[in-house]
């Protein structure tokens, strides 16, 4: 089973119009909203790939089981802790004469600690060993960075992978619990070390400090120059196929769907990047909120170059 995680989860609304006009009237051509959040993104993908999970998390509020409900409607299993507060909105405003997205993400509300006490003892009865458990996402407020890494050494505690996907504090603080994967972009990665991510061998640099600082497998994503896998194994390179991007949003959540998928089969790394990197490049095929289609990341697949570097090649990367 994979288990998805999602403390901060959203309502993703998507406008798209004809050509975003700074300081004026902008007309709204189409409106999609959708159940949001790195985890809950993660089940949906998934559900789209034909593989079922639990989404589990917190709901603030209303739209917070608005997000519940929509889950459930989709026919993918979940429980949520309900809670005070509102689940935050995120709108993304698609550009479709420039090709580009706006993002205005809200914080999200606070939450009492003892939500994810309950939330903690709710997934101990769910985690069983050889379980995937993927910890997505930020952190709402006034709860520690460290919740991660208790998390994760929870998960490890029952038995389970864990996986780590997130940004600045919570994805530091995650690592020293010492996931079995983290997966991270070239900009978190950037923010974590404070250098830019501008070539290849940055990239399994980095991927090298993550594993030594915790975790066991490491994969750094960099949009349309792919991405790059390491393992005690070796290290592997994914290229996706060029292709016109829609909408970026989600690709990254739909390329760990694809990568969780194919682990959770027992394959290996390079084949496992294979499919990520085929989902993530699908999800830019689709206009705003939405995530990827089955059929897109199955024609894409045949066309994603998946390259094993000795691992030598990865841990010299890692030098001064």
């Amino acid at each position: 089973m994979i288990i998805t995680v999602t403390l901060n989860p959203a309502v993703d609304q998507a406008l798209e119009i004809e050509e975003l006009l700074a300081g004026d009237t902008n007309r709204v051509l189409h409106s999609r909203i959708d159940p949001g959040g790195k985890g809950v993104n993660v089940s949906r993908t998934l559900h789209e790939l034909g593989r079922q999970s639990l989404a589990a998390g917190l709901a603030p509020g209303s739209l917070g089981r608005f997000v519940e409900h929509s889950l459930a409607e989709q026919g993918i299993l979940c429980d949520f802790v309900h809670t005070r507060g509102q689940t935050r909105t995120n709108i993304s405003v698609v550009d479709e004469t420039a090709h580009e997205t706006t993002l205005f993400a809200y914080r999200g509300p606070e939450v009492d600690p003892k939500h994810a006490d309950t939330l903690a003892a709710r997934l101990r009865r769910y985690i069983k060993p050889n379980d995937w458990v993927a910890i997505a996402g930020s952190i709402p407020p006034p709860l520690s960075v460290d919740l991660y890494a208790k998390l994760i050494e929870l998960g490890r505690e029952l038995g389970a992978n864990t996986v780590l996907d997130a940004d600045a504090d919570a994805l530091r603080a995650g690592i020293a619990g010492r996931p079995h994967l983290v997966k991270s972009n070239h900009h978190e990665a950037e923010r974590l070390f404070g250098r830019p991510m501008d070539g290849e061998r940055a990239l399994l640099a980095a991927a090298d400090e993550m594993r030594a600082g915790g975790a066991e497998i490491a994969v750094i994503t960099a949009g349309g120059r792919g991405a790059v896998g390491v393992s005690g194994d070796g290290a592997w390179r994914a290229q996706p196929p060029e292709t016109v991007v829609v909408s970026a949003v989600g690709a990254g959540d739909a390329l760990l769907a694809g990568l969780l998928m194919k682990l959770d089969d027992g394959d290996d790394l390079g084949e496992a990047l294979r499919w990520g990197t085929a989902a993530g490049a699908a999800a830019c095929l689709t206009p705003g909120t939405q995530l990827c289609r089955r059929p897109d990341v199955e024609r894409l697949l045949l066309d994603v170059r998946v390259e094993r570097i000795s691992h030598a090649s990865a841990a010299s990367a890692s030098g001064p």
